[in-house]
């Protein structure tokens, strides 16, 4: 820039009154604050968008982890009856009808386990996301959710722990004495595992040994949060 550039630049401020200077320096102050307000709001949304978008995975997958708990528990409750039905019919096979043990015959051949996804949840704490949730309580009662889950498979694994250490125990035992043969029946096997001790005090002790009621408590807060969360980010 020329001198001459210089010297028409120093004439306009020359001939600015202070109140002039004032509001032309508050036109670019308001600028600014308006330009930086609004990358605000835009960076918001476009967090809260990915708050969203995560928490209904979340939602879609606690609704996942019902289905399985239920299923879990439908082979649990065939265990449960079954179990029921021997006792009280005195451990005698003979007495129940063939009908009766092959409808609840997982009892003697089930060894199933309770898996449940977080796969979404690991993707919420794995992310910033989650200080942008302002529902602190409502995240706290997801992770409550979660950790409820963990705690019914470490239990659904101890009972399948013992039922597994029993019949394989006597099918074992079985082999080694060639008992079991073809020509045998699914009654005759019922009968061969009925005349052991220890597959007899399993079979008492079924009833007892998980608290079933937690099933359906954990059931419901499932379906009580997975309702929060549809209706909080739909």
């Amino acid at each position: 820039m020329g001198q001459n550039g210089w010297d028409k630049i120093k004439n306009v401020l020359k001939s600015w009154e202070l109140g002039d200077y004032f509001r032309q320096f508050s036109i670019v102050a308001a600028g600014i604050i308006v330009t930086f307000w609004g990358s605000d709001k835009i960076a918001e949304h476009s967090r809260q968008k990915e708050v969203r978008a995560t928490m209904q995975l979340v939602a879609e997958e606690l609704e996942y982890n019902k289905e399985e708990l239920r299923k879990i528990k439908r082979l649990l409750d065939i265990d449960v009856h079954m179990s029921t039905v021997l006792s009280n019919h005195n451990m005698d096979v003979s007495k129940i009808p063939g009908d009766t043990l092959w409808k609840y015959g997982k009892l003697f051949n089930n060894f199933d386990e309770f898996s449940y996804r977080t796969d979404a949840l690991d993707v919420l704490k794995g992310s910033s996301l989650m200080q942008y949730i302002p529902e602190k309580r409502m995240l706290q009662d997801v992770m409550q959710v979660y950790f409820e889950l963990g705690r019914k498979k470490k239990d659904v694994g101890d009972y399948y722990k013992i039922k597994t250490d029993v019949l394989m125990g006597l099918a074992l035992s079985a082999g080694r004495k060639n008992i079991l043969s073809d020509d045998r029946t699914f009654k005759d096997e019922v009968s061969y595992l009925l005349e052991h001790d220890n597959f007899i005090n399993f079979v008492v002790m079924v009833p007892g040994i998980l608290d079933w009621s937690e099933f359906d408590a954990l059931d419901e807060m499932l379906d009580k949060q997975i309702q929060t969360l549809k209706a909080k980010y739909k």
